[in-house]
């Protein structure tokens, strides 16, 4: 049995048989109970979608859709009040009728305006006819959009739209309540029952605003944090200037690629709005455990300190004049006559042999491949004296800046290159005390891994590929490519775009980066978001 409405045709016209009335009443409000039931369960499913949508844009339209729905409006608008300025915002709008764009503007908060009367006393209005307000009211209706866009407006429903705390954060507007019976259609008034079901939306709906501001708030502070953080790690290492930033770039472009691939790779894998700012901040945030590295590691360029180097090279000086006066003292002692031309050519030798092992320690001293030629003259140069002011004869290279000198590849001993390798750790331990929101919490995870290989090996845990998030796979090859093409290195030339993609091909190969993710890398073309081809 169905339950309509009590109206014309209905039971109603045997109202005069006995016992009918009573029977209608009990229909009537059985018919009541259940529509108030399904507004409400309605109004709940609206409740619970608003409070799952948090981006504020995409709320403001969620609720217009769904008041103008429960309502049957034609039309709507939401005005957010600006506290700081008592402005409102006129920030979304919607119109089943016309399709045309609009623009935020601003307007003061005053009485004269609808909207402006409900969000200065927080009072609802329900008007059946705007171009019928009495002149005594204390607010009146413009009619500049229906003279320029000819529309009319005829019926309007305006409440207040406040948080838990009965603040008001703007006003709900809906316009034009439509009614519609087969073929024929017009504008009637909102009835009260409408008023209370758009009071109960707009509460439901400035929680959500609520949150969604506090939301977009937080994003801000984050984003300032993250970006600050950026800017203490690159005036730590200012050699680097940059890096992150591009590697945050690479790294989002491979996700929008694999976003975009048809077939998907890794299975269903897809990243959100939300996950691609988590992506973002763990690649600009990678590297901030340096600021936890000494500064005389992390910035250096050459094997040797530039000031040890430099105490080494007067010594290397020192040691020559010490041999000239030598030489000298012993011609005198010997009583054997003073021969110009012979001192010439003895300090001549000396001096050639003085610039030769200079040019060996500044050889040494390169971040280069070490050949076995120059490892070799550095044995002659670790048996050298020189006479300390004490009047010791002592070691003119000390042992461990021998050993330093001795590194076969690039400008860091062993020790020195586990204190690097440990800014992972230490991002990791920053990044844990950053009470992260939900969405977020795969940060601090995603940058501790982008120096580990997928066949073991890596660093700090040694971790293998199942154990690697995808995100921190992606973030390795950005890693890399950026280190390899970084034009702004003064240790190192930046290397050829087809040299550096023939690297990643050979680590692909050697099994420590991602091969899938490193041809997509290639075939979308991400490295072009930061190397000119």
């Amino acid at each position: 049995m169905v339950i309509g409405p009590v109206g014309k045709g209905s039971l109603a016209h045997c109202a005069e048989w006995p016992g009918v009335e009573g029977a209608l009443a009990l229909i009537q409000a059985g018919y009541e109970r259940i529509r108030d039931r399904a507004r409400m369960d309605r109004l709940n499913e609206v409740g619970r979608a608003l409070v799952s949508e948090q981006n504020l844009d995409r709320l403001l339209d969620m609720i217009l859709s769904q008041g103008r729905e429960l309502l049957r409006a034609e039309a709507g608008s939401i005005y957010l009040v600006d506290e700081a300025t008592h402005e409102m915002v006129f920030a979304h709008t919607q119109n089943a009728q016309l399709d045309m764009p609009y623009h935020r503007f601003r307007m003061p908060i005053t009485r004269s305006t609808l909207a402006g009367f409900v969000a200065s006393t927080g009072e609802s209005l329900n008007i059946k006819d705007v171009y019928a307000i009495p002149k005594r009211a204390p607010y009146s209706f413009s009619d500049a959009f229906d003279k320029q866009s000819g529309y009319h407006t005829q019926s309007m429903l305006v409440v207040p739209m406040a948080d838990n705390e009965g603040k008001v954060l703007g006003v709900l507007q809906f316009i034009n309540r439509v009614w519609e019976e087969g073929e024929q259609r017009g504008v009637v008034p909102f009835q009260e029952e409408h008023q209370n079901l758009a009071q109960s939306l707009a509460g439901q709906a400035g929680v959500a605003v609520k949150n969604a501001a506090l939301r977009e708030e937080i994003e801000l502070l984050f984003e300032g944090f993250v970006n600050a953080s950026v800017t203490a790690i690159e005036s730590r290492d200012p050699v680097t200037s940059g890096h992150s930033g591009r590697v945050a770039n690479l790294t989002v472009g491979l996700a929008e690629a694999i976003n975009e691939t048809p077939n998907g790779i890794y299975g269903e894998l897809f990243f959100n709005e939300r996950q691609m700012r988590e992506i973002r901040y763990a690649s600009l945030l990678h590297d901030f455990g340096k600021v936890g590295v000494r500064e005389q590691v992390l910035v250096k360029a050459k094997k040797l300190d530039p000031m040890k180097l430099e105490l080494i090279l007067q010594r290397l000086r020192q040691r020559d004049l010490e041999q000239a006066l030598a030489l000298l003292s012993e011609t005198w002692k010997g009583g054997e006559q003073f021969d110009p031309a012979t001192w010439e050519s003895l300090i001549q030798d000396r001096q050639t042999e003085t610039e030769r092992l200079i040019a060996l320690v500044r050889q040494s001293d390169m971040p280069t491949v070490l050949s076995q030629e120059v490892a070799d003259g550095l044995g002659l140069v670790g048996d050298l004296k020189f006479t300390h002011w004490s009047g010791e004869q002592r070691e003119l290279v000390e042992a461990s800046d021998l050993d330093c000198l001795r590194i076969k590849k690039g400008s860091l001993s062993a020790s020195e290159r586990l204190e690097i390798e440990s800014h992972v750790t230490h991002t990791f331990r920053f990044l844990k005390q950053i009470p992260w929101t939900r969405d977020l919490k795969g940060v601090p995870e995603i940058a501790y891994a982008h120096h580990e290989k997928l066949g073991g090996g890596g660093y700090p845990r040694n971790l293998e590929a199942p154990e690697i998030p995808v995100q921190s796979r992606a973030m390795t090859i950005s890693d890399i490519f950026d280190a390899l093409t970084a034009q702004d290195r003064p240790y190192k030339l930046a290397v050829p775009l087809p040299k550096s993609l023939n690297i990643l091909h050979e680590e692909a190969k050697d099994g420590n980066v991602d091969r899938v993710l490193l041809d997509l890398f290639i075939e979308a073309k991400v490295y072009e978001r930061t190397t000119k081809v």
